[in-house]
């Protein structure tokens, strides 16, 4: 069945490719000037949260309070940053779409279930802008549930197709099963495995995601890596199923050029608890 689904996916990855080089964005502009672009290109910081609950108690390197996320947005907001989607990244790149001077990302990997109890109402208080990386299996597996947690349970599909209309955040893949140290790290290539193997593995959990979150009206245009593993062989076959970018876990800043490459594995900061606002930002901006 999922060699099927591989073989039909392979093909509609080869069609839609090909039909975007020839038409592109039905635009020959070029990236708009900016005085805050640099040699590198422009600047943007992406940044990594993960699991937010109202329990101090509970935070470490993945899970904050939404005292603190929120500290984090108005800090931003303060001092001129303006939160953007992927999705104007990639158009900004592809399209030659603008941007503000002083763009930022914010990103929340797994999909937990706190993201609708406690940032959801942040992000519509505040004007923000968010994307959301989510994992199907980890959905798939919430629906049977009639009590959820903030403290352990995911998000299930009904619900994210319900923020998906919100208007403020994007949905990414996250993988549909690829979320485990056990056996494959993530998204890579195991030991022993043919990349034949490997391809139809990786693939059939990408097509699995996506018509998981289509049943749902979500769609997706952006990969993000588990744990941030990436190995070669996955960075072309993200690019044949037209994901128009990826995110990765190393804390760097990226810089947008002409080359759509720069999409590509992006670098975030993740924020842990053990720093405060103004500390965790001094050293997302040292660079």
């Amino acid at each position: 069945m999922f060699l099927k689904k591989e073989k039909a996916l392979s093909l509609v990855c080869t069609v839609v490719i090909s039909v975007f080089l020839l038409v592109g964005c039905g635009s020959d502009e070029q990236l708009p000037t900016s005085a805050d672009i640099g040699d590198k290109g422009l600047a943007v910081p992406i940044i990594m949260y993960h699991s937010v609950i109202n329990d101090t108690e509970s935070t470490g390197d993945y899970v904050i309070t939404p005292e603190m996320l929120r500290d984090d947005i108005l800090y931003l907001q303060s001092n001129g940053y303006v939160t953007v989607s992927i999705g104007e990244l990639i158009d900004y790149v592809n399209c030659g779409k603008s941007l503000p001077p002083k763009p930022v990302v914010l990103t929340f990997d797994d999909g937990c279930y706190n993201f609708l109890t406690e940032v959801m109402p942040i992000l519509s208080d505040t004007n923000t802008k968010a994307t959301l990386s989510v994992v199907g299996a980890f959905s798939k597996k919430e629906e049977p549930c009639n009590v959820q947690s903030s403290y352990y349970s995911y998000l299930t599909l009904e619900q994210i197709k319900q923020i998906s209309k919100c208007g403020y955040v994007e949905i990414a893949s996250h993988s549909y099963n690829f979320h485990s140290l056990q056996g494959r790290k993530g998204s890579m290539i195991m030991d022993g495995e043919s990349y034949e193997e490997y391809r139809s593995r990786f693939l059939s959990d990408i097509l699995t995601n996506k018509l998981l979150l289509e049943e749902y009206g979500v769609e997706m245009s952006i990969y993000t890596y588990p744990y941030g593993f990436v190995c070669e062989e996955s960075l072309e076959l993200v690019k044949a199923c037209d994901f128009k970018a990826s995110l990765g876990v190393e804390e760097r800043i990226n810089y947008l050029t002409a080359d759509t490459d720069c999409l590509y594995c992006m670098g975030r900061y993740n924020r842990p608890a053990s720093m405060t606002t103004e500390d965790f930002m001094a050293y997302v901006f040292s660079e």
